[in-house]
């Protein structure tokens, strides 16, 4: 790859360097950067003296991928952190010169790192009394698992913006104009907070809030701590600095004087992960600390139309009302809607475009399908309607838990029935569905029969399943000899199994899966997406167990049986970081808009979803917590009214859009129906702002692929 003048200067800049490289998505910074860590490497830097420093895992991907060619060659290589990794790392290390500092902590008890599993977990442990014994929440119309969901991000808040988490609900109130029955509310949130931090001192349990703040005081406390990130960093790659978090920018801050060199990436115009605790403004801070600021303006993403539609799009959102230039060139190649009247025409028009796309020579790999929310049934409208014209698709949905899979349900279903000791008993449909999954070509009907015929009704020590031979032989004939051997198989495995001790609940899956449900003839052989489903399933189940199971002295059986329970009430199985790294490349991609965003990686062509919906820029009412409130930048005492959510409502959707057409090459495709899923009439701000910058302005015609007015 050829590189630009700009590129080359940073990229080959001197061994003392400190530069602040800015611009927009799709300038050539992350290239840039990582042809500056090439450069370093083929100088004779030594590898473990480079961080490479960023937001979230996903987002070091590129020079991951990078920097791998580099392994082969004997050399020491850079070492990818974030600060919540760095963090959990050095704390890991310098545990007893934590202990010594602080005092929270019990001497006499290991660290144990949560996930947010099982954070959730420890959370429901101290906050079901206080909701069962004292009516806590009892307002609050929310599942449990959103409001322990809604307290842990509170405790997270204050950990990344640097406030003590005692002060959670003052902010909250003191920005609160509404109900006042919601001040107590904010009170019991809070106490809730407070609780769960001190059971977690109590008993060294570090979940993510915790771990960031013991790490910022660390740096700042424990002279040991701080010498060691100092000595053994001498080179700086810090990407994306803009998604990052207030406490991790304090801490390049304070690191950068003490390297030798260090290049700063930021992204001008982003910030998406804002309700995360992300901050653009505390990260373009970092400028000052850089002794030179280098801005990249020219774009080689998107085409000269669709940066036009950028441009004009971000002024109807934000009301400017500057007129079009005459001068620039028409956008109609950029972008174009499609009206149809219901989901289903809808997902078969997106589905007959990409049909053509692929037809004409596209990349399944460089389309993406993309709306506010993915929901099941416009997923399962899309990817049927592809399917009919044989085009894979995969899809990541981060609000999705994986206990949600119907692969996880079946999974859970048989370890039931394999541990009757466990004392639950699934009932006769979801049996059935567990059949659906495990015995491949078997329908609904078939697995209903199944599982009411040799479903034991009595409780027992064994397998509440009957041999096949016992179920009355027109029964049998109907489910089919064939599948009826599966059953027997399966079946025989599980009592077997049963007539032994019980094994942990990852590695029965682990036997299940290997030994069983992998088998030809079976609902996993050769299915990809199950297969992948069974390995989070087992990896969660194994976190569990290395938790909780050891922080409570459970044993096997009992894990099995409480992290069982825990699912099935919606705390637990929820997704994890491979969910946003393994996407097949030459497949088409569904997601949430954020979701591809936050994957950051250009395609040529969009297709936005849904196009009249306020989710492209309202946020999910959260009846706990307010992310623009517990923020540092945020004045204590200022009220959040409807003017402060209507500019915060117009600053997400230019972002969002911004962000969007910056990722796509070629062109973008709106979609629009009548009604949302729900009923309601389309009229969104997206739907407006595109009616204005489109040539026409009137409605768009039924079923044209070239109509480009709204």
């Amino acid at each position: 790859m050829e590189l630009t003048k700009q590129q080359l200067s940073v990229s080959e800049s001197a061994l003392d360097s400190q530069i602040f490289l800015q611009g927009p998505a799709g300038s050539g910074k992350t290239t840039s950067g990582m042809k500056r860590l090439a450069y370093l490497l083929e100088l004779g830097v030594p590898g473990r003296s480079i961080l490479l420093f960023f937001p979230q895992r996903n987002l070091g991907s590129p020079y991951l991928e990078f920097i791998a060619k580099f392994s082969s060659r004997g050399l020491s290589l850079p070492v990818s952190a974030t600060y919540g990794g760095l963090a959990r790392r050095v704390l890991s290390l310098f545990w007893p010169s934590v202990l010594e500092t602080f005092s929270i902590l019990q001497r006499d008890l290991p660290p144990t790192f949560l996930t947010l599993e099982s954070s959730l977990y420890f959370l429901s442990r101290v906050v079901e009394p206080l909701i069962q014994n004292k009516g806590y929440f009892s307002t609050v119309v929310a599942q449990r698992n959103r409001l322990y969901s809604q307290i842990l991000d509170n405790l997270n808040k204050s950990a990344v913006h640097g406030f003590p988490h005692t002060t959670i609900a003052d902010r909250l109130i003191s920005a609160w104009i509404g109900d006042p029955s919601q001040v107590e509310i904010y009170h019991q949130a809070q106490h809730a907070a407070s609780e769960f931090r001190a059971y977690c001192c109590q008993n060294n349990l570090l979940d993510y809030s915790l771990q960031i703040e013991l790490f910022t005081q660390a740096m700042q406390r424990i002279p040991l701590v701080n010498n060691h990130i100092v000595n053994q960093y001498k080179f700086l790659i810090y990407d994306d600095c803009e998604e990052d978090i207030p406490v991790s920018h304090e801490f390049i801050q304070n690191l950068i004087p003490e390297l030798d060199s260090s290049l700063v990436i930021f992204d001008q115009d982003a910030g998406y992960r804002s309700f995360l605790g992300a901050s653009p403004a505390s990260g373009l801070t970092l400028a000052e600390t850089c002794a030179e600021t280098i801005t990249f303006n020219e774009v080689f993403t998107s085409s000269p139309a669709l940066q036009i539609l950028n441009k004009r799009l971000a002024i109807e959102i934000k009301g400017s009302g500057l007129p079009p230039d005459e001068n620039e060139q028409p956008i109609e190649s950029a972008v174009s809607v499609n009206f149809q009247p219901s989901y289903q025409e809808m997902a078969d028009w997106v589905a007959s475009k990409v049909h053509s796309l692929i037809g004409s020579g596209e990349s399944p790999g460089e389309i993406v399908i993309l709306a506010p929310y993915l929901s099941d049934s416009l997923r399962f409208l899309i990817t049927r309607s592809l399917s009919r014209h044989a085009i894979k698709a995969t899809s990541h949905r981060p609000s999705r838990p994986l206990r949600d899979e119907p692969a996880t349900q079946a999974l859970l279903t048989i370890a039931a029935l394999a541990h009757p000791a466990w004392e639950i008993y699934p009932s006769t449909y979801e049996i059935a569905l567990a059949f659906v999954q495990t015995l491949k070509d078997l329908d609904l009907t078939r697995a209903s029969i199944l599982a009411r015929q040799g479903f034991k009704q009595n409780p027992s020590a064994e397998v509440r399943l009957a041999d096949f031979d016992q179920i009355p032989q027109h029964y049998q004939d109907r489910i089919t000899y064939y599948l009826g051997n599966l059953y027997q198989e399966l079946l025989n495995w599980l009592n077997d199994y049963a007539a032994g001790a019980p094994l942990p609940l990852d590695h029965f899956m682990t036997h299940l899966f290997g030994e069983v449900l992998s088998l030809a003839g079976y609902g996993f052989y050769n299915n990809l997406e199950k297969g992948k489903v069974a390995a989070k399933i087992i990896e969660s189940v194994q976190k569990f167990r290395q938790s909780a199971g050891d922080v409570l002295n459970l044993d096997d059986l009992e894990v099995g049986q409480e992290y069982y329970r825990m699912v099935k009430s919606g705390l637990l199985a929820n997704q994890y970081i491979k969910s946003w790294t393994d996407q097949p490349e030459n497949e088409i991609f569904l997601a949430p808009a954020y979701t591809f965003l936050l994957n950051n990686q250009p395609v040529d062509y969009q297709f936005w979803m849904d196009i009249g919906s306020r989710g492209w820029y309202e946020r999910i009412y959260q009846p706990l917590t307010n992310p623009h409130v517990l923020d540092r930048d945020w004045p204590v005492g200022q009220s959040w009214t409807d003017d402060e959510e209507q500019t915060q409502n117009t600053e997400t959707l230019s972002c969002l859009t911004t962000g969007l057409i910056r990722r796509c090459r070629k062109s973008i495709f709106g979609c629009l129906t009548e009604t949302d899923e729900r009923g309601f009439e389309q009229k969104g701000d997206l739907l407006l702002a595109l009616n204005k910058v489109l040539p026409g302005g009137s409605p768009p015609t039924k079923g044209s692929e070239n109509d480009a007015n709204v």
